[in-house]
């Protein structure tokens, strides 16, 4: 049976992968900064197939043959899963073979990985979506005025994202430029949201990599309802 490590795994891309990789049988040792487990792990922690670690438990050692999946989009903010740095130290000091997965934003274009699978993204929505992204802050009121971090070249639904990601991670040493199927996928999943028009900044060059077209298995309309579902669930249960 394979086994994964996931590290940030409570956060939105992280959560997700965990889900996808359960999804597929593999086995998995999820890990994260907090001791205490959030309410969407309820339903994935009920799986006899994942075990959550807190990063200061970990033993820092990770089996032969495993995956290790390093999801950088995670890290929405400096102090944001920070310690993923850390992480990629450890992993330089161990000797059995390992494939690493390392996943980053577009906006992370410039990042340099000498080894391993590379995937960039778009934006990514969906339920538990940062409040760092336009999305989440039209969706919570907010008049979206404040300062966003999407990438208006695509809007990927988070688990379609995560499950395309498994399924090409065993691919090693490639280096994937994740797209959605629609390249008006963004304005089209934001026209969802609200009706007030956005032009963000476009980047000057896109990274450089294996395109790879993630298709839809749920609409924007669809997706939208439920990330709202998501947000006034968490507002009741606060």
């Amino acid at each position: 049976m394979n086994h994964a490590f996931v590290f940030a795994a409570q956060q939105f891309l992280g959560f997700e992968l965990c889900d996808a990789l359960l999804e597929n049988g593999w086995t998995v040792t999820a890990v994260d900064e907090t001791k205490e487990t959030e309410d969407k792990w309820l339903g994935i922690g009920r799986n006899s197939n994942i075990q959550y670690v807190p990063y200061e438990e970990w033993d820092k050692e990770v089996q032969s043959g495993c995956s290790v999946f390093l999801p950088y989009y995670d890290q929405v903010r400096e102090d944001k899963v920070s310690y993923l740095s850390e992480v990629e130290g450890l992993l330089s000091k161990i000797e059995q073979p390992l494939s690493i997965i390392r996943i980053y934003s577009n906006l992370d274009r410039d990042q340099k990985c000498k080894e391993g699978t590379v995937f960039y993204l778009p934006t990514l929505y969906g339920i538990h979506q940062p409040t760092e992204f336009l999305f989440a802050q039209l969706l919570n009121g907010e008049d979206g005025d404040s300062p966003y971090i999407d990438d208006p070249s695509g809007a990927i639904y988070v688990k379609d994202a995560a499950r395309s990601i498994i399924k090409h991670s065993s691919n090693t040493e490639e280096i994937y430029k994740v797209k959605a199927l629609s390249n008006q996928s963004w304005n089209e999943a934001l026209s969802c949201v609200t009706k007030k028009s956005f032009t963000p900044v476009r980047m000057d060059a896109e990274p450089n990599g294996k395109e790879l077209i993630v298709k839809p298995s749920k609409s924007h309309e669809s997706v939208i309802k439920e990330q709202l579902r998501g947000i006034h669930l968490h507002e009741i249960q606060e």
